[in-house]
């Protein structure tokens, strides 16, 4: 992999470097194997937004809480720290925890009414898909390929 590649990836902000680094180590021993990892992940999130998006018009804060606990962890693993922020906010948002204390612009609901929940998950999930799509680009030029 080129230095400006690996330059450019490091300084998007987008994955967190020494993580990222661990996992590029590990290609010496088996070729490709970061790059499928993060394919692995790509397909991933992309059936797990799925079904968060099912389970937010069924209005399923249990069942959204468990989705963004599981894609959290598989976003830290590999370094993903933006999108894992925001599964860890639909994790506690799914349990009524606004550990963030975030508030909705123009909204008059409160934190006992199960709305409030699932529009704080509603933007979390967008966060998400905006940093996984920000994220996949740059490792689509860093491995030179699509992922």
């Amino acid at each position: 992999m080129s230095e400006e590649k690996k330059n450019k990836l490091q300084e998007s902000g987008l994955i967190e470097w020494p993580v990222f680094s661990e996992l590029i180590a590990m290609d010496e021993d088996e070729e490709g194997f970061s790059k499928s990892l993060f394919q692995t992940f790509v397909d991933q999130f992309v059936e797990t937004c799925r079904d968060l998006e099912v389970n937010l018009k069924e209005q399923n804060l249990d069942k959204l809480s468990g989705l963004g606990h599981y894609l959290k962890g598989s976003a830290a693993a590999l370094g993903l720290e933006r999108i894992s922020n925001e599964c860890e906010r639909i994790q506690n948002y799914g349990k009524k925890i606004n550990f963030d204390d975030f508030k909705l612009k123009d909204s008059s609901l409160g934190e006992d009414d199960d709305e409030f929940w699932i529009k704080l998950i509603g933007d979390a999930l967008q966060k998400a898909r905006d940093n996984f799509d920000q994220a996949k680009k740059a490792l689509n030029d860093y491995f030179d390929d699509e992922l």
